[in-house]
Order: structure tokens, then C-alpha cells, then sequence
């Protein structure tokens, strides 16, 4: 097992991510996992992970090799949230 850090900002300002809302961790395996939904209204998300991970975004997720964006371990990534502000992530390991 492994885990997937999902952190929530409020915006970007001056291209850094502003008002923290809230951090949840997504327990993964090899089979998908889901986050709750973005009920904060978040307009930003990171992703952390010491382990690679597939992931996506959507109303109600699964993530897989196929239809997920590859994240390295160790590697942090920001995501825009405004298309999507009430979704979750899915997170596979990879």
C-alpha cells in the first residue's frame, strides 16, 4: 500500500498557490482509490506521493495505466481545479 498527499488551495496569486483550505490522504494499491470531493471549493490541488501513482479527475473517478496521468515518486504536481470544483481525484500505484 501507499499513500497519495492531496492538498487544497483556495487560488494562485502571484503564481503561488494561496489560501490552504484542507489536506486529505488517499490510501492506493493496485486497484483505484478515491478522494472525497472538492467541497471546499478549492480552485488548485498538489500531489505528493513517495511512490508513483496513475491519477485522474472526475465526477467519479477510476484510475488506471490507461486513462491516468503518470506521476513520478517524489515529484510534486499542481492541478487546476476550476473545470472541476466539486470532483475527486482517483490514484492507482503504478
Amino acid at each position: 500500500m501507499a499513500s497519495l498527499i492531496i492538498s487544497y488551495y483556495g487560488g494562485v496569486s502571484n503564481h503561488c498557490a494561496s489560501s490552504p483550505l484542507k489536506s486529505e490522504t488517499v490510501t492506493t494499491s493496485g486497484t483505484s482509490a478515491q478522494s472525497t470531493a472538492n467541497t471546499s471549493g478549492a480552485a488548485v490541488a498538489s500531489l505528493f506521493s513517495d511512490t508513483a501513482h496513475y491519477f485522474t479527475i472526475a465526477d467519479n473517478p477510476t484510475a488506471s495505466a490507461a486513462n491516468g496521468v503518470y506521476l513520478p515518486a517524489n515529484t510534486l504536481v499542481w492541478v487546476d481545479l476550476r473545470d472541476a470544483l466539486t470532483a475527486k481525484f482517483a490514484a492507482v500505484t503504478a
